[in-house]
């Protein structure tokens, strides 16, 4: 089983073809990142929909949650501002990360994601980094021989990237780490379970 933390939105022939994906890909859980509103009531209608697909809320629309979200999604780090520790992780694209919202995220103690992230985050401890084929080739093969496999889950970015690009991207990982791919993807995926609450 593969968790796809970072699925930007669907299309109509995904949805059409969604089964065939999932026995062909082994992806049996995919989390779409809704930005606005618009793509927010359509991950939330997609999720209500197919079993297999969860959404991550714009921190903005917190208060719209229902069953199928697994997490926030922040545009900036002074949202965080004068907020109590979440009850969900957060989820973070890399462009929008300084020195400011490191410090910030340490000191609240914020669990979550880091996606399309091209540096390890070693300091940010409750933090993994998503790896996929937007980002894979910007760690050289040094840095990503000393990235711990309890620090990654893994992303596809559909649909600029093809589902399959996730073994590929794992694949890169296991020749750095000289690690079974298998190991890779079931540690992944048992990280991504416990962070968004599937497992304890």
């Amino acid at each position: 089983m593969t968790i796809d933390v970072n699925v930007e939105y669907t299309t109509e022939d995904f949805l059409d073809e969604i089964d065939e994906i999932i026995e062909d890909t082994m992806i049996q859980m995919f989390f779409l990142q809704p930005k606005n509103e618009n793509e927010l009531e359509k991950a939330k209608e997609d999720a209500e929909e197919y079993s297999a697909l969860f959404y991550a809320i714009p921190l903005s629309f917190k208060d719209e949650i229902d069953a199928n979200c697994i997490g926030y999604r922040i545009e900036s780090a002074s949202q965080l501002q004068d907020l109590p520790q979440l009850d969900k992780p957060l989820f973070i694209d890399e462009s929008i990360i300084d020195d400011e919202t490191v410090a910030l995220l340490k000191e609240r103690k914020e669990q979550g994601i880091i996606l399309n992230a091209t540096h390890a985050y070693e300091s940010l401890e409750n933090f993994f980094v998503a790896l996929g084929a937007e980002n894979i080739d910007s760690f050289d093969e040094e840095v990503l021989a000393s990235l711990s496999m309890d620090k990654i889950v893994l992303q596809s970015g559909f649909p600029k990237h093809d589902f399959d690009d996730i073994y590929t991207s794992v694949k890169k990982f296991s020749n750095a780490l000289f690690r079974p791919e298998e190991s890779i993807v079931a540690r992944a995926t048992k990280h991504t379970l416990q962070l968004t609450g599937f497992k304890k």
